[in-house]
């Protein structure tokens, strides 16, 4: 019975401190209820002789969460103009039959293909494709 009586009153302990991470504390309240589980000591006993100097209740640090790292080469920000966008601008002017102007425009900016174009120069080409789709 002694073995069955110290999982119970070892589990009732872990129950009542799970998360404090206060070990001693933990052991130190399985011992108690497992003294009383088997009528060692009295309850009123217990409270005015403890065994070990109860101390107050450790309240769990809070978790700190570190800000997300953004990378550079993550979304672009509202007012940037990803590879992506000038693709798709790049791509409607060959659907729309303008393969002639999409070769000038890349020559403008000294590229050959879009892989070829600055990211600093993705805005300005964006915004010319987008010209030329509209005037056509």
């Amino acid at each position: 019975m002694s073995e069955a009586s110290r999982a119970i009153a070892l589990q009732h302990a872990v129950a009542l401190h799970h998360g404090s991470g206060d070990h001693d504390e933990a052991l130190f309240t399985a011992q108690a209820f497992h003294d009383f589980i088997v009528d060692q000591v009295s309850p009123v006993d217990q409270a005015v002789t403890p065994t070990k100097t109860a101390k107050s209740p450790k309240k769990a640090a809070p978790v700190k969460v570190a800000p997300p790292v953004v990378e550079e080469d993550a979304e672009p920000a509202v007012d940037e103009v990803s590879k992506e966008q000038v693709g798709e601008v790049i791509e409607a002017m060959l659907n729309a039959n303008m393969r002639e102007q999409a070769v000038e425009l890349f020559a403008k900016y000294k590229a050959k293909s879009l892989s070829g174009v600055k990211p600093e120069d993705y805005a300005a080409l964006k915004q010319d494709a987008d010209d030329l789709l509209l005037n056509a």
